[in-house]
């Protein structure tokens, strides 16, 4: 029976690939400026450390941020994690994280995740100052997985993304789906996959904030997010890889102007087009003694263009207390591009 559902649910997996993935790219893409684009940053100190190449490893934690699946993990603990990032140009990044059991083969787990800019200086039209405001995105999720045999867990997610970028603007809200599965090859590899931001999407409409009599929605769609994963875990390392499809869909609108008989005429035209991108990212740890374990990481937004590489690395403090058995991590990274560097702290707690 447990053989049939495993079977059963990579079945709907590849068809959820199939139905919002691999559409034909008319053209290419960059994955920056899509929707959501700061809720892809990363979670813990321990994920980021690792090039986010996490989808497949289970010797770090129960990290369902990168696949609903492993919120079936056997943790023996409720795990929990807090993350503050110290970001240039007034970024903020900031998560919280809580793994639950339900036994006797299932686990919950639920993540609370914000980002944004402080202090961005307003002007109008003119140039003239209005103040300074706040952006923020949030995003709480809540992640199911099942243990459906001793090597296969599957896992659903669900997300619920608010942004708050004006005052005078109303507050956007999208719901996301995420699906995932975790196969344990054999006791030193195990390979995922996760469908991600099924169904995502923003809708704006600013007529408010321009003081505008006539306006539209504006529909900003998440990328959808197809990421299959490997990972080589021994006692002592683990080696981590993921590879990811990142499909997107955008309308673009073209104005025509014309005279017919002396009358100035618009035609408005609309066009939807579908693109895509693909990243890689890679990983690594070393337990290098019980009470500290060094990690790294590399990846490549846009594998189309080798420069735009980011690299990270970091290390856990495993504190020497049996109450709660806490962590402190640390990763420094160095973001796509070079453009700037991150300091990520994090907290890890056994309850």
């Amino acid at each position: 029976m447990k053989n049939s559902f495993s079977h059963t649910f990579l079945l709907l997996f590849l068809a959820a690939m199939l139905s919002f993935g691999f559409h034909p790219a008319e053209v290419a893409a960059q994955n920056g400026g899509f929707a959501g684009a700061s809720t892809r940053l990363g979670y813990s100190a321990r994920g980021l450390a690792m090039g986010n190449a996490m989808s497949a490893v289970t010797s770090e934690g129960a990290f369902s941020y990168y696949n609903p699946a492993q919120a079936a993990l056997e943790r023996g603990a409720q795990q929990t994690d807090f993350t503050v990032g110290l970001l240039s140009f007034d970024r903020v990044l900031q998560s919280a994280g809580a793994q639950f059991a339900l036994p006797p083969t299932a686990g919950l787990s639920f993540t609370l995740l914000r980002t944004g800019v402080n202090d961005i200086d307003g002007r109008t039209l003119s140039g003239y100052p209005t103040g300074t405001f706040d952006a923020s995105e949030y995003q709480l999720a809540s992640n199911f997985g099942i243990r459906l045999s001793e090597k296969f867990n599957a896992g659903i997610g669900l997300k619920f993304n608010l942004a708050d970028y004006h005052q005078e603007l109303s507050n956007a809200v999208a719901v996301g789906v995420d699906l995932g599965f975790l196969y344990e090859i054999s006791p030193r590899l195990n390979v995922a996959g996760s469908v991600r931001d099924l169904f995502a999407n923003y809708s704006w409409n600013s007529q408010d904030l321009y003081d505008l009599e006539q306006g539209k929605n504006v529909i900003n769609n998440f990328p959808t997010r197809i990421i299959f994963g490997l990972a080589w875990q021994e006692e002592q390392f683990t080696l981590s890889g993921d590879f990811e499809i990142q499909t997107y869909t955008s309308e673009v609108t073209q104005t025509e102007v014309f005279v017919d008989n002396g009358m100035l005429t618009e035609i408005i035209s609309s066009e939807t087009i579908n693109t895509s991108s693909t990243q890689f990212r890679v990983g690594a740890s070393w337990k290098a003694h019980e009470r500290f374990t060094l990690r790294g990481g590399w990846n490549l937004p846009e594998t189309t263009n080798f420069d735009s590489w980011g690299l990270s690395s970091g290390f856990s403090i495993h504190l020497p207390f049996d109450v709660f058995s806490p962590s402190i991590d640390y990763a420094f990274v160095i973001e796509p591009y070079r453009i700037s560097n991150m300091h990520v702290f994090s907290l890890r707690l056994n309850l």
